[in-house]
């Protein structure tokens, strides 16, 4: 039986960053798990908020970068970006370092634009159902969950998809983090929920890590 799919945002920015000759294998999956449609697409609201905010976060990147390839003492950790951020910022540094800074500036410009049209035709045309108002997020279960994971997005992003799997046949929550919603990870909240919140009869949705699949998805 087809299962529908719920989105971490994580998927959906591979797939806006990439296309069908992609190489890289991660973002290969993610593409063509999109691009091969199949059931009904779940975007939470959460996940959408932070979808538009990329290009806004990805504009503060790029303007850093450009500042340290024009001055090359620029120190990077001193600069205004998070410990999130970091690690891509100076991934994309070590890419485009000997690169001329006006280019560079046009290329990040048209990259941002590009990522913009795909992520918005993401939304209009792929996703089928957008759920649970940021509003209507279950603030008691965003923190029981963040007592495990510290990302808040993503614990908005998790109570989202428990609070639409509450009373829908068995659906796939979709993500390539390789950390907080990693198999052992996912496998570790379900058991805690278990023991702690019994009660509650919170249901999971089926994980589906695009991250740990060697495979090319169905």
């Amino acid at each position: 039986m087809v299962k529908d799919s719920f989105f971490d945002t994580n998927v959906v920015i591979f797939y806006a960053d990439s296309s069908k000759n992609t190489k890289n294998a991660l973002m290969k999956r993610c593409y063509e798990y999109i691009a091969n449609k199949d059931g009904k697409f779940i975007l939470c609201y959460t996940a959408i908020r932070e979808l538009l905010n990329v290009a806004l976060k990805r504009a503060r990147i790029h303007k850093e970068i450009l500042i340290k390839i024009e001055d090359i003492n620029y120190d990077l950790e001193k600069s205004s970006l998070t410990k999130r951020d970091m690690p891509f910022a100076k991934k994309l540094y070590e890419q485009y370092k000997d690169k001329d800074k006006e280019e560079l500036l046009k290329q990040f410009t048209e990259d941002r634009k590009v990522f913009d049209i795909k992520i918005e035709q993401f939304i209009k045309a792929k996703i089928d159902e957008k759920v649970i108002p940021v509003e209507q997020i279950n603030t008691e279960l965003v923190g029981i969950i963040r007592d495990i994971i510290e990302n808040y997005a993503d614990c908005q992003i998790l109570s989202s998809a428990l609070q639409y799997q509450k009373d829908k046949e068995p659906f796939l929550f979709v993500t390539a983090d390789n950390k907080d919603f990693s198999p052992n990870q996912y496998d570790y909240l379900k058991e805690y929920f278990g023991i702690n919140y019994s009660k509650e009869n919170y249901k999971f949705p089926e994980l589906k890590n695009l991250h740990f699949e060697n495979s090319q998805p169905n």
